[in-house]
């Protein structure tokens, strides 16, 4: 059937309108990375953990690239909002997340948070720090025995940075699945809050991060227990949950950057790559040493493995303690 004079035009429009989209993306494919603004969200407040590894990583990016690498705070949910946002976001490298250990523990806290992890893929993995437990040595303890002792009075109150975060999902499965004692857990709105609270003697003791690494270094705090498997260099002092008593106890926590899934993989390599040249530089070295955090420059295939073994890890973690939605 022949075309009408009408048809044959929006037939050659349409033609023209995905020869020119095909090109533009073509164009765009081939623009080298990064050339624009890259912006990197992250799921919580300034000046916690994931902010202060993501604006020092930002700015080192930004001067390599020579492009503004600009980060945006995007609080809630134990970063879900920030992280949903980010799934959704044009898989070009030029929208990154930057998150912590909480984005494999909502894997399983979380079963209707509007996305799955599937929809982010691991970059780089570049600061992480074991758990520990500090003390206010004001309340009687200093040791591991003293917080034992303690607790089987039911007098020990934990506090921690918040309701799953992963000081206090560690820390609650050591008390309740592996010592069987009773510890009341106080939740607060971030680390800060809950060291002034271990500081007045609220609580006596505090599932922590890199929070708590400072005043235990000045004597301020007793440093209890530390979740890797040898003494943290940042804490040599402090003795393992294995040279108390139970091998096999391990937690960390750690800081990393992502991207929607289906980026490029050449951008993804890139990234990776840069980030890890970044962990070379004597500033950065510094400034994770003060804040308590230990660098770790996994390649892009590393990134990706231990996520996915992270998720399992944490999941055993969150379903033991009756935390798992």
């Amino acid at each position: 059937m022949q075309m009408t004079t009408p048809c044959r035009l929006a037939a050659a429009l349409i033609a023209a309108m995905t020869f020119t989209h095909a090109g533009a993306a073509r164009a765009q494919t081939s623009e080298p990375y990064p050339s624009r603004r890259v912006s990197v969200v992250v799921g919580y407040a300034t000046g916690g953990f994931a902010d202060g590894v993501a604006r020092l990583i930002a700015r080192k990016l930004s001067e390599r690239w020579k492009q503004p690498v600009v980060v945006q705070n995007m609080p809630g949910a134990g970063g879900n909002i920030a992280a949903r946002s980010v799934s959704i976001a044009a898989p070009d490298g030029y929208t990154l997340l930057g998150t912590t250990t909480s984005l494999a523990i909502n894997e399983t806290a979380y079963k209707d948070k509007g996305f799955t992890s599937s929809g982010l893929t691991p970059i780089a993995m570049p600061a992480e720090a074991p758990e520990l437990l500090a003390a206010n040595p004001k309340s009687g303890i200093r040791t591991f025995a003293d917080m034992m002792q303690e607790a089987r009075t039911g007098k020990l109150y934990m506090g921690s940075s918040g309701i799953g975060s992963g000081s206090h999902i560690s820390a609650e499965y050591f008390f309740k699945v592996l010592a069987k004692v009773d510890v009341k857990h106080i939740p607060f709105q971030g680390g800060n809050p809950a060291m002034l609270a271990l500081m007045t003697g609220d609580i006596n003791i505090m599932a922590s991060t890199a929070t708590a690494i400072p005043s235990i270094k000045n004597g301020e705090l007793a440093g209890i227990a530390v979740g890797s498997e040898q003494r943290s260099p940042n804490l040599p002092q402090v003795p393992t949950y294995a040279e108390n008593g139970f091998p096999g106890f391990t937690a960390s926590s750690w800081a990393g950057m992502f991207a929607p899934a289906g980026t490029p993989e050449p951008i993804l390599e890139k990234i990776n790559q840069d980030i890890n040249e970044t962990l070379k530089d004597p500033e950065v070295q510094r400034t994770f040493e003060l804040m308590g955090l230990q660098t770790n420059a996994r390649t892009r295939k590393e990134s990706v493995d231990f996520f996915k073994a992270e998720i399992d890890r944490w999941g055993v973690m969150v379903e033991a303690i009756g935390l798992a939605n």
